[in-house]
């Protein structure tokens, strides 16, 4: 069989950075933290410049396992925007925090994951892609080796993840063993002959495992108890990278499962996850509300994001599609955007994370406050900013689809959760700054960082209209429209 080696041309430059990273560092020493960090950067926009080189529909090679099509490459496109901004802030974090340069490299490899999860057709691939998605997560959240809140958080994520994988891997046999394949389309095609669920029991077992595992992987009610401690134990730059990418990735998977090989039960597991939508929104929402710690406060608002973009998975089709990519890309710049700030506050030692360490922020660092108040009001739907129009498109896309009731509540949510939102911002303007306050510094790499997603949080709220065609057009092999 013929293999187009050109369907993984981006992943192969990831890879290939894995390796120069490694031993550029191997031979420069600790004092190679920037260089590798500059190589890593750079790996990351030559595999975007690849992506979009090769856009276009091709045939699924490498035995059927993955394929280059518009989705694979636009999600590549949403994972390495993640990746370099957190290589951007690691950049600082290194130095700052005192981590070791190997973070670049994990990062590259959880990416190399993301890419792989994105293009995958078939099961097996799927499930290798997760796993070193996740292992180089369980790494990265442990990095902080002389931090005992991050190694603990390390163990955390590691333990439950392998219960999820498990439960992943089970519900893929299940499958395999109800139809005889690992290939999505295979499944899809004899899974049609099935009316209902009770005439596959074993597959509808399966897809239901293969959803639990996926659940806990992007934080969905009741698989999410483990993501306000690891967020929070793990340094901020991981956490920023991890409350994005592998969110993303993990939506991004599930939808091409979920449409390609389960299109026939499209009624049943759409419910199922608009009840799990509504569940994931407001425990999420009402855990953030009691909050201190600005950084535990965004863990909890990640699992009701993960709500909000569960609604356009509930309702599939082009417009709930479109609506779970738009989200993650708006999601990805807001969040990202508040960590740098999270980031820019703190120092070894000494993290900043309490809300009263906010407070007065506008008389201290007014730019940095400013670039706050913009990410925390776009999180909380507010317009003229990305997460307002990502927001009314999720909210469409279920009052079109049916689920209007889905999308009252979903608008509920958004006004509680502005007011954990709003505090923070209330604090950075009316509180008094406290006596002991430590001196704020924005590095260059933070500033780039803060500046490139606000202004994107602000042009994507103003003129989307670039960004929807491409997504349009990117979701058509899914949709087959």
């Amino acid at each position: 069989m013929a293999i187009d080696l050109q369907v993984l041309a981006p992943e192969a430059i990831v890879l290939a950075f894995v390796l120069i990273v490694l031993l550029i560092h191997a031979l420069s020493g600790k004092r190679s933290a920037t260089l590798v960090g500059g190589l890593a950067l750079l790996g990351v926009v030559l595999a975007g410049a690849a992506s979009l080189y090769y856009w276009g529909d091709t045939a699924p090679t490498f035995q059927g396992m993955v394929a280059a099509d518009g989705y694979g490459l636009f999600a590549n496109l949403l994972f390495l925007l993640a990746a370099g901004l957190a290589i951007l802030m690691g950049l600082e974090a290194v130095r700052r925090f005192d981590l070791p340069a190997e973070v670049f490299v994990l990062v590259l490899i959880a990416t190399l994951g993301m890419m792989l999860l994105g293009s995958a057709v078939n099961l097996v691939a799927v499930f290798l892609a997760l796993e070193i998605l996740s292992i180089s997560l369980y790494v990265l959240t442990a990095s902080e080796r002389d931090e005992w809140r991050s190694l603990e958080a390390g163990m955390k994520y590691f333990v439950l993840g392998g219960f999820a994988s498990a439960f992943l891997l089970f519900g893929i046999a299940m499958i395999y063993g109800a139809t005889g394949t690992f290939s999505l389309a295979e499944i899809g095609a004899q899974g049609a002959s099935f009316a209902a669920l009770k005439d596959a029991p074993l597959l509808a077992a399966g897809l239901v495992f293969v959803l639990v595992g996926f659940a806990f992987k992007v934080a969905l009610v009741p698989f999410q108890m483990w993501t306000p401690d690891v967020y929070e134990g793990a340094p901020s730059l991981v956490t920023a990278f991890m409350s994005v990418g592998a969110k993303a990735a993990g939506f991004v998977a599930l939808v091409r499962i979920m449409e390609t090989a389960f299109p026939y039960w499209r009624t049943e597991w759409g419910w199922a996850l608009a009840a799990i939508a509504v569940l994931t929104m407001s425990w999420g929402n009402m855990a953030a509300l009691g909050q201190r710690s600005v950084k535990r406060m965004l863990a909890y608002s990640s699992i009701a994001h993960a709500g909000y973009i569960a609604i356009g998975l509930a309702v599939a089709g082009r417009a709930g599609y479109a609506s779970v990519f738009f989200y993650l890309l708006c999601y990805t710049l807001m969040n990202v955007g508040a960590f740098a700030v999270i980031l820019a506050m703190g120092r070894k030692g000494a993290l900043n994370e309490d809300i009263d360490d906010y407070a007065g922020l506008i008389r201290r660092k007014p730019g940095l406050a400013l670039a706050m108040a913009l990410f925390l009001l776009a999180l909380a739907g507010i317009p003229l900013t990305a997460g307002f129009l990502a927001k009314l498109y999720v909210f469409s896309a279920a009052v079109v689809g049916g689920y209007a009731w889905l999308a009252a509540i979903a608008l509920i949510n958004a006004v509680i959760s502005a007011y954990y939102y709003l505090r923070v911002a209330g604090r950075m303007f009316f509180g008094e700054a406290p006596a002991d306050a430590s001196p704020v510094h924005v590095s260059a790499p933070l500033g780039v960082t803060l500046v490139l997603t606000a202004l994107l949080t602000v042009a994507l709220g103003v003129y989307p209209a670039p960004i929807l065609n491409l997504i349009q057009a990117a979701i058509r092999p899914i949709v087959g429209f």
